[in-house]
């Protein structure tokens, strides 16, 4: 009640304020604008709500001691004449297509300007058509001209339109708050799509522009002019999930209706419209439309809507010292406001702010000649005098003031800095979400209605799949262990040494050349010592060679059995003698043949480093893809060592050692019979090579069937290779163990056959089967 009462003495107020206007106006100094109006014509004629606002804003600043003072603001009226062309375009609450008339607008201006005292600024048009094709004349004759709703984007081009502004938001000025979006919601992939007309294209262009630079990629920009179906295809082809549209409203339906077809619906896909279409544009008209209102439901759902406010959305007093709210009742109860004007009072707000922003350049405009004193008064402008209305465009261009449609700023061009509204198609209606304060500027931001959104499953949807790449490494819980078995290994192997330090001299360690035994040894130690060098989480190049086990487990494969084949050659040679010749074997000759075989293998690693030396890679797993909620999946990858011929230099490794592998077999079984157990160990190398070629023949298997299981693969080839180093060197020095412990006797039958030969140091073994000394 005491609202309703404080209007109502406002309304009073303002009729004291119109009896003092008309009572004084005889006195004062006369500015004249010049206003388009549609009138006449079968299309949008909502002139009668604009002038009705106009009037009340006439009224207020002619009455208003702090403005124009000693000047009494008159207006002229033209009709601009709005046709209709066709019937499937919905502009706000106009069920119609309005084409306005240019060629009458202008005719009618040029004749009004020649029979007319000189105007002061031209205001108009309505459509945008009409201020296009009278802007670009009417600063000829040094007039500024200020449209209160066209919002085309070509209007802001200033070398077209060199004195022309407008109250009005163009839709290239909703990027801004588009941009911002993305960002709020961190999207950074973005595609285009629009109506193929020029109307649409600055839209797009501004926005490509303004991306330019950042952090936002645009993936896929889509033109149509019929159907936009393919277009819209190749939008999912390329996963686009944020989408900017520029379009008529009958062809985003089009374009929903292609979206359902296709699949590019749902809580992941966020279109993006812009504020002018009708309520529910997406379900009405569906009559050329192959969707259903619940499939078009479907595609809409989610969709934001960026628009211009028509209406202050905060109750703060403006410049005429009004809230939105009170202009409203004020209009609605005006003595000339008929309900028959309802459909159009969304231009009410900006008709009235209209005329006070030009009011106020022109007020500005008064100062500024007084303060350089210049020999004519506003009122005795003349068409000649562009100094005057240079002054008149630029107090236009810097006005700044909050009126009962928001806050309306120029900085820069034809366009103001408005209040954008942004809304949202949820659970099949448009819903206000909040409101973006570009009239902030130059830094706008968003002030959100507290839960408003709604996102499906209270999750964001992203711009694209969310790809976490994820690098494979060998788990402590795998190495610590391997590593922990690969030492006490070495510590086996090193109590083996003393083993065969400390009982050199004894006949059952000495038959069997402790010297070799040590080699032997070191092998197992250089094969265990690969094992600490993870396969993967390469760091750079050098390392290479270690990381894939190349170097250590080549070369310690080769002295191992190198040396086992060695001793197993000297027994071969002496016991084979059938001429009974004295043959001296000395221990540096079998270290001779070692070091010729370590030779050949570290040749080809050094040919192998010059020919095709290695280099990080990084390998993805495709098939390891762990896929999450929210659309998010995690890639993993391996940094591994990758050489072009590894293959052919793997292989020829490979031929060595199975060589020596084979040569080996043969010696063992040659010198099979031989019954000096300390001296022969061509059992115990027979073992071994068993060993060897089933842990083998087991780990090259599975390395073929887990080729991308990288974790697998370390503990795998890691457990044979502890496996068979181990047992390789228990084999070989436990019976000596056991012998040294137990006293074995070291005399025994030369051979089955009872043939005789010659012992390692030189000695003969007679045919009674006397035993040698040395090995």
């Amino acid at each position: 009640m005491i609202k309703t009462l404080t209007v109502e003495n406002k309304v009073i107020f303002h009729f004291f304020l119109v009896s003092f206007y008309v009572i004084s106006s005889g006195n004062g100094r006369e500015l004249r604008f010049l206003m388009m109006l549609p009138r006449t014509g079968s299309g949008w004629i909502g002139s009668d709500a604009c002038e009705v606002a106009v009037n009340m804003a006439l009224d207020d600043i002619n009455a208003n001691e702090n403005i124009l003072k000693d000047y009494n603001l008159t207006y002229r009226w033209f009709d601009s004449k709005e046709n209709v062309r066709k019937k499937n375009r919905i502009f706000n609450v106009i069920l119609v297509v309005i084409q306005c008339d240019p060629g009458t607008s202008v005719y009618r201006m040029f004749e009004m300007f020649h029979a007319d005292p000189p105007y002061h600024m031209l205001l108009g048009g309505g459509c945008s058509i009409t201020s296009e094709a009278t802007s670009q004349v009417s600063y000829m004759w040094n007039i500024t001209q200020f449209s209160y709703g066209s919002s085309s984007p070509i209007l802001s081009d200033r070398k077209r339109f060199p004195r022309f502004f407008r109250i009005a938001l163009p839709d290239q000025k909703l990027n801004p708050a588009r941009i911002d979006l993305m960002r709020t919601f961190n999207w950074k992939k973005v595609a285009t799509i629009n109506q193929a007309l020029e109307f649409f294209s600055v839209v797009i262009d501004d926005f490509v522009q303004r991306v330019r630079g950042t952090e936002i990629t645009i993936i896929s920009q889509e033109i149509f002019v019929n159907d936009p179906l393919t277009r819209v295809q190749n939008l999912k082809t390329h996963d686009a999930r944020i989408i900017m549209t520029a379009m008529y409203e009958h062809k985003a339906r089009d374009v929903l209706c292609a979206a359902y077809k296709v699949g590019l619906y749902g809580p992941k896909i966020v279109w993006v419209f812009v504020g002018w279409f009708s309520s529910y544009f997406w379900r009405v008209h569906l009559d050329n439309v192959a969707c259903t209102e619940y499939e078009m439901d479907l595609a809409a759902e989610g969709a934001f809507i960026t628009g211009p406010v028509y209406q202050n959305p905060t109750e703060e007093r403006g410049i005429a010292n009004l809230t939105a709210k009170e202009f409203d009742y004020l209009y609605h109860h005006h003595e000339t406001y008929t309900p028959e004007m309802k459909q159009n009072d969304f231009v009410a707000h900006q008709c009235y702010d209209n005329i006070w922003v030009s009011a106020m350049a022109l007020n500005c405009t008064v100062q500024r000649l007084e303060e350089i004193g210049h020999p004519k008064t506003l009122d005795m402008f003349t068409y000649t005098d562009t100094d005057i209305n240079d002054i008149i465009f630029e107090c236009m261009g810097n006005t700044s003031m909050t009126g009962v449609s928001g806050k309306i700023v120029f900085t820069a061009g034809a366009d103001p800095n408005r209040i954008v509204k942004m809304e949202r198609i949820q659970g099949g209606k448009r819903e206000l979400i909040g409101h973006y304060r570009q009239d902030k500027y130059p830094n706008g931001y968003f002030e959100w209605i507290e839960d408003a959104i709604k996102w499906k499953d209270g999750n964001i949807p992203r711009d694209s799949t969310y790809v976490t790449q994820k690098e494979v490494k060998i788990p402590l819980s795998l190495y610590v262990p391997v590593a922990v078995l690969s030492g006490v290994g070495i510590c086996l192997a090193i109590s083996f040494f003393t083993f065969n330090v400390i009982y050199r001299q004894n006949r059952n360690v000495k038959l069997s050349s402790p010297n070799i035994n040590s080699v032997i040894l070191l092998g197992c130690v250089l094969c265990y010592s690969s094992v600490f060098f993870k396969t993967t989480e390469v760091e750079n190049a050098t390392i290479c060679w270690v990381r894939t086990q190349k170097f250590f487990f080549g070369l310690g494969f080769t002295v191992t059995f190198g040396g086992l084949f060695s001793k197993t050659w000297r027994v071969y040679r002496i016991f084979t003698n059938k001429k009974l010749l004295k043959r001296t074997i000395k221990d540096y000759q079998l270290l001779a043949i070692i070091g010729g075989l370590v030779g050949v293998v570290a040749v080809m690693m050094v040919l192998w480093a010059i020919i095709s030396p290695y280099s990080v890679v990084v390998n993805y797993l495709d098939k390891q893809v762990t896929v999450f909620a929210n659309d998010a999946e995690v890639h993993l990858f391996v940094r591994v060592c990758h050489s072009e011929y590894s293959t052919y230099f793997g292989w020829a490794l490979y031929i060595i050692q199975g060589a020596l592998l084979s040569f080996g077999a043969f010696l063992a079984w040659e010198t099979r019979h031989v019954k000096i157990q300390a001296l022969n160990d061509s059992h115990q190398i027979g073992l071994c090579l068993y060993n060897v070629v089933i842990l083998s023949a087991v780990g090259l298997t599975l390395s073929l069937l887990l080729v991308d299981q990288e974790v697998m693969m370390y503990g795998i080839t890691s457990g044979c290779l502890i496996i068979g180093t181990t047992l390789t060197q228990a084999v070989i020095f436990i019976p000596k163990i056991h012998a040294v412990y137990n006293k074995v006797d070291t005399n025994m039958t030369t051979f089955e056959n009872g043939t005789g030969g010659q012992s390692a140091n030189n000695e003969s073994l007679p045919r009674t089967g006397n035993t040698a000394d040395t090995a």
